[in-house]
């Protein structure tokens, strides 16, 4: 890109999954992004444990922020996160998803022509074994083939 790439703040909602949020941080470690261009901010929602030790493994390797709030839900961690974010753009995911390794890059491409668009993405199942995953991913799907979102004019 000839133009200097967006700045992103990555928010992740987590309760209770240490191993989970270690798993999460290492695919975000990994992006393949300037790591000057992008923030995470863990959003700690009332875990029994501290999750201080998982994100100070990854401090060297990302900014990181680690808020800690009451147990409020995940949709209140999101919006926690989202009002200490510096990024030009928000991007959020769960502590049981790993963003592939352009996850940032082809926002940045979507967001040069129309900084004004809302994009999603597609999650893949993780837990086949889950009926509930399962379940969940499968209604996924079919709502996704019969949804077609365009940008408007």
């Amino acid at each position: 890109m000839a133009h200097e790439l967006p700045a992103f703040s990555i928010v992740v909602p987590t309760y209770n999954r240490p191993r989970q949020l270690a798993d999460c941080l290492q695919a975000l470690a990994g992006l393949d992004y300037p790591r000057e261009r992008f923030e995470v901010i863990v959003v700690d929602d009332g875990s029994a444990t501290s999750l201080e030790p998982v994100v100070e493994r990854f401090r060297e390797k990302l900014s990181l922020t680690l808020i800690r709030q009451p147990n409020a839900g995940p949709a209140a961690a999101r919006n926690v996160g989202a009002a200490r974010a510096s990024g030009q753009f928000l991007a959020f995911t769960d502590d049981d998803c790993r963003p592939s390794p352009d996850w940032l890059e082809a926002f940045a491409k979507s967001f040069g022509p129309r900084p004004d668009a809302a994009l999603g993405g597609r999650t893949l199942n993780a837990l086949p074994a889950n009926a509930y995953s399962t379940a969940t991913q499968l209604l996924l799907e079919y709502v996704n083939a019969y949804t077609h979102a365009a940008p408007h004019p």
